[in-house]
């Protein structure tokens, strides 16, 4: 008996010994540090610019932590949360213009992290601003046009480029971009972020200033299929290297651009006849018209015609009722 009380205080011991030395997420002092250069050459110092960092939970926002940039170019957070999607986004504000960095994985179990953010300074001069590549690729679905842009954007500066034009709202206009009249569906891919555009009847136009270098954007919308013809003007938005039309509908049912280049085998596979055009101005436009179309009547615009043709037959018919009567 005594024997076995023994092996008992000695299992309790140990147990309480192993759990002492265990802690959990929750409890692991992990800190989050922050490097900051300036990437313009001859840029301004970055001392004591704001950092925020957001912290996500599979995916949903719980903190934002705020700090600022010490004389060695950083900025620690202590305390910072650890686990599972648990996820960092840290942000600088230089010169009144926020900069991202990389989003930071908070691993459980690692007790020191570290990030980056680069920033530069910010000018309003839009000149540097161009397009390498723009496509345009056009294809049906079921009664509508789908057309996909694709934009090579070209920020050939070592400074972030924003503008002096401001709309109502005080929100700046760097990258406006014209779609086509009726556009709708808009939904945005590559690049833009939709908390930083303004959308309009005309296209729409990105408020965060463009960083140095070459960054691929892509968004699509509908056209609907209302006539046997469709007329489509493009406008350009910034001098453009090259402009090039995908057209996956059948020969013929594209008018307007000319003579194609032949056709070319898209990155999912398909097939399409292009045409080509070199050099675009800014506000320079591309006409062109679809045509072939067949169009049918919808269900609810039939029902609605057959209540108004009922209606009409129904006033009659009382109206006759009552000349009877009389």
């Amino acid at each position: 008996m005594k024997h076995f009380l023994m092996i008992s205080i000695m299992s309790s011991l140990f147990a309480a010994s192993y759990l002492a030395g265990q802690t959990t997420d929750a409890e692991i002092q992990a800190s989050l540090t922050i490097d900051v250069t300036n990437s313009t050459a001859n840029g301004t110092d970055t001392v004591n610019d704001e950092v925020l960092v957001t912290i996500y939970e599979q995916g949903k926002l719980t903190q934002t932590l705020k700090g600022n940039i010490d004389s060695q170019g950083k900025a620690v957070f202590e305390n910072v949360p650890t686990g599972n999607n648990i996820t960092a986004l840290p942000r600088v504000k230089h010169q009144n213009m926020m900069f991202n960095g990389h989003p930071i994985a908070l691993k459980p179990g690692q007790t020191v992290f570290n990030g980056h953010v680069e920033v530069y300074e910010v000018s309003t001069d839009k000149s540097k601003l161009s397009v390498a590549t723009h496509h345009f690729i056009i294809k049906v679905e079921a009664d509508s046009l789908r057309i996909t842009e694709y934009m090579r954007l070209d920020n050939s500066s070592d400074m972030a480029i924003t503008s002096v034009e401001k709309d109502a709202n005080d929100k700046t206009k760097v990258i406006e971009v014209m779609l086509p009249v009726g556009f709708k569906n808009l939904t945005f891919s590559r690049y833009f972020q939709e908390n930083a555009l303004v959308v309009t009847k005309d296209g729409f136009y990105d408020t965060m200033a463009t960083p140095p270098g070459q960054y691929d954007a892509e968004f699509s919308y509908s056209l609907e299929i209302d006539s046997e013809t469709i007329d489509i003007v493009k406008k350009i938005s910034l001098p453009t290297s090259e402009f090039m039309v995908f057209s996956l509908l059948d020969k013929g049912q594209l008018i307007g651009l000319g003579d194609s280049g032949g056709e070319v085998n898209l990155a999912d596979g398909s097939s399409a006849e292009y045409f080509s055009f070199p050099g675009l101005k800014a506000a320079e436009k591309i006409n062109f018209q679809l045509v072939g179309f067949i169009v049918t009547k919808s269900n609810s615009s039939t029902f609605i015609t057959l209540i108004v043709v009922f209606a009409m037959i129904t006033i009659l018919v009382i109206w006759r009722l009552r000349g009877q009567k009389s």
